[in-house]
């Protein structure tokens, strides 16, 4: 259109300064002619620039109008693009792994899950965020967290909270690492809160009971029972029940590598978090602890045996060890649930990607996956046996 427009005017003016210059003048005569003839000189150049800087691509034309000469000085902070993207195709993903084009850093499996791209929503009442995430090292321990709202909370209408949550702690010493990992009931009004207090609780408690006594008589009664005290004394100030508060927790304790460079892990649990291992040499995360989910049948059970703060005598623990180089897990079964799934293949990309540690934008990336059916919060805590190469 805009070509249009300047032949339009570069005719006019050439049509006007002819007539121009053909009329009899009475003074000044020449001078007119003079006039006439450079004004149709202006108009075409400034149309025959016109069209060759059309003729540029407009983040061409921007870098004209910003970039300084050869000799101007250019500022010590200035930010410059990096190399334009190849137009070769690029390498296709592993075959169970395909990416979503519009979110390419998270990764997806099979079709994906249609609430995946909807809208996040806020709920009604303040919550904690969305989204959370560290990495941290305590002393040979390298750890990665991280906490995601699953789909099926936050595009609701009205949107629903986080429900789950995490602590990550030490000593101060630094020879243990603490982990709490909480999931709160869907069915539970308040179950956000509840998780927040278990694991920030699970992890204070945990740090007092290892600098008073041994690592090898960690009492799990005690500390669930202590977390229980803390959830019901929430519920009595809100005037709610203590249902309302439901949650289930898994805690780990994950002492500092021997001389052999074997590192020893204590886990306790309530409920359907999970704790997997992971060896550096084997291509799948193994279950180690926590309440194995029924899968007979089309349907995987979600009842869960135990919850807290009303049943806190029913919680487990055991040790496993983890050699150089191998990671332990704890997971809410946002993720365990797909882990645990042998007709997919999320559990192999996930020991691939997290075979050794990653930054925490990335992992947190891996946390927020997209997969067929899991729209459920994503919560993960991982402790790898060393610092990774």
């Amino acid at each position: 259109m805009d070509g249009w427009v300047r032949a339009g005017l570069l005719v006019a003016v050439t049509v006007g300064a002819f007539v121009e210059v053909g009329s009899p003048h009475r003074h000044y005569g020449w001078l007119v002619d003079v006039f006439a003839l450079a004004a149709v000189g202006v108009v075409g150049a400034a149309a025959a620039l016109g069209s060759e800087l059309a003729a540029v691509p407009a983040g061409q034309r921007n870098r004209l109008d910003r970039e300084p000469g050869p000799d101007a000085t250019v500022p010590a902070c200035r930010y410059v693009a990096g190399p334009s993207a190849p137009t070769a195709q690029p390498a296709k993903p592993r075959p169970f792994l395909r990416e979503r084009p519009t979110d390419p850093i998270v990764p997806r499996f099979g079709d994906g899950a249609r609430a995946q791209g909807f809208p996040w929503l806020l709920p009604e009442r303040t919550v904690q965020n969305g989204i959370a995430a560290d990495e941290a090292t305590v002393g040979a321990l390298t750890i990665r967290a991280a906490s995601v709202v699953g789909p099926g909370h936050r595009c609701d209408q009205p949107a629903g909270p986080r429900q789950d949550s995490y602590r990550i702690g030490r000593t101060r010493d630094s020879r243990y690492a603490i982990v709490a990992v909480a999931d709160g009931l869907s069915s539970a009004a308040w179950s956000d809160t509840g998780a927040t207090t278990a694991s920030s609780q699970a992890v204070t408690l945990l740090r007092e009971q290892i600098e008073a006594g041994d690592f090898d008589r960690l009492d799990v009664k005690e500390l669930y029972g202590r977390v229980a005290e803390s959830i019901a004394g929430q519920a009595a100030g809100r005037g709610v029940g203590t249902a309302h508060l439901a949650t289930v927790l898994i805690t780990a304790v994950i002492a500092e590598p021997d001389a052999s460079g074997t590192a020893r892990a204590w886990v306790g649990w309530l409920g359907d978090s999970s704790a997997w291992t992971l060896d550096p040499r084997v291509p799948r995360w193994q279950f180690s602890a926590g309440q194995a989910k029924d899968r007979e049948g089309p349907v995987v059970s979600n009842e869960v045996a135990g919850r807290l703060p009303d049943t806190p005598h029913l919680a487990l623990d055991g040790y496993v060890t983890l050699a150089p180089g191998a990671a332990l897990a704890l997971v809410t079964d946002g993720i365990g649930d797909a882990w645990a799934d042998p007709a997919g293949n999320v559990n192999e990309y996930f020991a691939n990607a997290w075979r050794s540690p990653v930054p925490a934008t990335r992992f947190t990336a891996d946390v927020g996956f997209d997969a067929p059916q899991c729209l459920d919060d994503r919560t993960a805590v991982v402790v790898w046996n060393g610092r990774g190469a």
